[in-house]
């Protein structure tokens, strides 16, 4: 089906990564994919502002824990917010979603990350969170975007702990997470989990290994820890050893 591409704002974080946020159709399609240009690849995403629509069910659950329950201040329709990795910088141009539902063409509209609301930049933390191990590089290009949203994330009280050690990080549970994202006194660091040797005494708990990714280095006692798994992350405790 032939339509008219809608307007989309394009907040560009960084060269080959950017963040597009367009109306969202009464369909609710699911992304999939970006099918052109075929050099620019879909990330993750959510959908926000659904508050005006639950009155009919639960429409918008189907990506867990990335999509808004209650009303957006503000909100003045519904709107999709696609991650984007890119081989080069996009501009003004016309992109091609493929959903379950049918394409949508999306012209692209240059607009400043002010376009965002919290709400929004919640949202969209969570699901770069929740993207698997390829979102780990695209997190940090867009990571501007979403930063107070995850230093706000709300810890458990049964948190599982990252303790700093001679040698590097333990993590207590058996739960191995592919990736590591944290926060130093020299800012925050995302490190993938290259392995993990676990042992049980006094309770499982992991030693792992990690090669940094980008941002800070992975040493030290952070202050600040998320362990990401390939359907969700775990805001963790810190401490010494």
């Amino acid at each position: 089906m032939s339509t008219a591409p809608v307007p989309g704002q394009l907040i560009a974080s960084a060269t080959k990564a950017g963040l597009l946020r367009f109306p969202l159709p009464p369909s609710l399609p699911i992304p999939l994919g970006v099918a052109v240009p075929e050099e620019v690849r879909l990330v993750t995403w959510a959908f926000a502002g659904l508050g005006a629509l639950s009155a009919e069910g639960d429409a918008g659950s189907a990506k867990a824990g990335a999509t808004e329950r209650g009303p957006r201040d503000g909100a003045a329709e519904p709107v999709c917010l696609l991650a984007l990795a890119a081989a080069r910088p996009l501009s003004g141009e016309t992109l091609t979603v493929a959903t379950h539902f049918r394409d949508i063409a999306v012209r692209l509209e240059p607009t400043s990350a002010e376009a965002l609301s919290a709400t929004e930049r919640d949202l969209l933390a969570r699901a770069l969170l929740s993207a698997g191990a390829t979102a780990l590089a695209p997190l940090g290009d867009l990571f501007g975007l979403v930063e107070p949203a995850v230093a706000a994330l709300p810890m458990a009280d049964d948190a599982p702990d990252l303790a700093a050690e001679e040698g590097g990080w333990t993590l207590r549970g058996g739960a191995i997470p592919h990736g590591l994202l944290f926060r130093t006194g020299f800012g925050w660091g995302c490190a993938r989990v290259v392995s993990s040797r676990l042992g049980f005494a006094g309770g499982p708990r992991q030693q792992l290994a990690v090669a940094p990714l980008w941002g800070a280095a992975p040493e030290g006692r952070p202050d600040r820890a998320i362990a990401l798994h390939a359907h969700g992350f775990t805001p963790l405790a810190t401490r010494a050893a």
